[in-house]
């Protein structure tokens, strides 16, 4: 395991118990069916298309450390992404295929993931991540495969 995506899992773990020590007090009635949801009626919202189903379920499978179920909630949700949940499966699914957690290391799909952040997001935070990660991935690639890459985030559009 690297010692970034260790980091990263922990920084969005001290995040969520912070938010989740104010959630028990104000919970955002837009997500108090996600957080009050159990595994099962997250992943029914999931594979029906709720991206921030996907987002929640992703979320407690990666920090139960089930990362192939992280993986293929991110992937649901990233294909489905209509939400900043779904935006982030996106981003989630990259750093995944980047770091090989959860599934074989591809830095073709991470590129290709990082870039459709970059074409159908406008959220500043996530597009300056997303550009951080691809820049420190293309690094990795040839010119052929971020060319390859690019054209998977052309020719395949999340909605």
């Amino acid at each position: 395991v690297s010692i970034s995506w260790k980091f990263s899992i922990t920084v969005l773990s001290i995040i969520f118990l912070l938010i989740g020590t104010s959630a028990s007090q104000a919970v955002s009635p837009k997500y108090k069916k996600y957080i009050e949801s159990d595994n099962a009626n997250l992943l029914l919202l999931c594979v029906e298309g709720d991206d921030q189903g996907c987002y929640f379920y992703g979320g407690r499978q990666a920090k139960a450390g089930n990362l192939k179920a992280a993986h293929d909630a991110y992937l649901v949700g990233a294909q489905n992404a209509k939400t900043r949940s779904g935006y982030v499966c996106i981003f989630q699914l990259a750093r995944l295929y980047e770091a090989g957690q959860g599934v074989k290391p591809d830095l073709v799909k991470a590129y290709r993931w990082l870039s459709d952040i970059l074409r159908l997001n406008g959220q500043t935070d996530l597009k300056a991540a997303a550009t951080t990660l691809r820049a420190r991935v293309a690094t990795k690639l040839s010119t052929e495969q971020i060319a390859f890459g690019e054209a998977l985030s052309k020719r395949v559009s999340v909605r």
